[in-house]
């Protein structure tokens, strides 16, 4: 498959990330968030590329380094939230459009983990590009008592890099989800996160979110792996955090077994991304029925 960089000037700092080449005429963008300690190339990794599914499937798919990862320029100091990001992604998301969307019915978010926090506050600002549904998987309200004491114990000042070890009890569920070397393969995508986002996920996200999600008005896909580390994980979270999209046009929340928070990157990976490609489908589809 082709891929090109892609970068978008925002009030004087740049948003970068890959992109496919293709993507039929008719099928919506999709735009892909990163979750945190991690950077565009984590929906590329060999054998689990939602980028070259999307292309085979007929999709664009524009994976975006959120701010400070990857190619793109960092926020300011005071600026790096959860709702500075989403101000920048927003704008970089409408420059993008301008020069892609020709042909095209609108824009589908697919995220993971912070980037999925930061989709939602995207959502919520009603961004003036057409956005047709967000996808999130990777994100709860409530995270276990051990993890929140660790994130709030770090030091403060500089971003944080996981030890290995930690990332991989974190990050991936049982050795039987993933396979062999995948861990390795996904190192390339690996970056240190600012320590603003490892408190703001476990402070002010879960005190927010439902307010936030309350204003999202287009339809939400939601995916809660089973053996995700850095979320509390039952059929009573799912439908918690499901519930808080009340004025969505429709809600898909699943639980899904066999896998670990970087679902992307486990054995049903393939299934995730075929589901997100269809729920983008569907989103397209009734947009275009209701808009007609």
């Amino acid at each position: 498959m082709t891929k090109a960089r892609v970068g978008y000037p925002v009030h004087g700092r740049r948003i970068s990330g890959i992109t496919t080449t293709g993507g039929g005429a008719g099928s919506p963008l999709i735009v892909a968030l990163h979750g945190g300690g991690l950077n565009s190339r984590y929906f590329d990794v060999p054998g689990h590329s939602l980028l070259d599914l999307g292309e085979a499937a007929g999709f664009r798919v524009i994976s975006l380094d959120r701010p400070g990862y990857g190619e793109s320029d960092a926020l300011a100091g005071g600026e790096v939230s959860f709702s500075g990001s989403a101000e920048f992604l927003d704008a970089a998301i409408g420059a993008l459009w301008t020069e892609l969307g020709a042909g095209h019915p609108g824009v589908v978010l697919l995220s993971h983990s912070i980037g999925s926090a930061i989709a939602v506050h995207i959502a919520a600002r009603e961004p003036r590009w057409p956005l047709l549904g967000i996808s999130l998987h990777g994100v709860g309200d409530r995270s276990p008592a051990h993890v929140v004491d660790a994130w709030r114990a770090l030091p403060q000042g500089g971003p944080v890099e996981l030890p290995s070890e930690q990332r991989r009890a974190l990050l991936y569920g049982p050795e039987d989800t993933f396979d062999a070397g995948v861990v390795d393969l996904a190192k390339a995508s690996a970056e240190p996160i600012p320590v603003e986002e490892m408190l703001e996920i476990v402070g002010g996200w879960p005190e927010g979110v439902a307010e936030l999600a309350a204003d999202i008005v287009v339809p939400v896909q939601y995916t809660l792996a089973q053996y995700d580390g850095l979320w509390v994980v039952d059929e009573s979270r799912l439908a918690a955090f499901a519930g808080y999209f009340t004025s969505a046009a429709w809600v898909d929340a699943r639980l899904q077994a066999g896998a670990g928070h970087n679902l992307d990157h486990h054995r049903l990976s393939r299934a995730l991304h075929l589901r997100q490609l269809a729920f983008a489908c569907e989103c397209a589809a009734r947009g275009s029925a209701v808009r007609g």
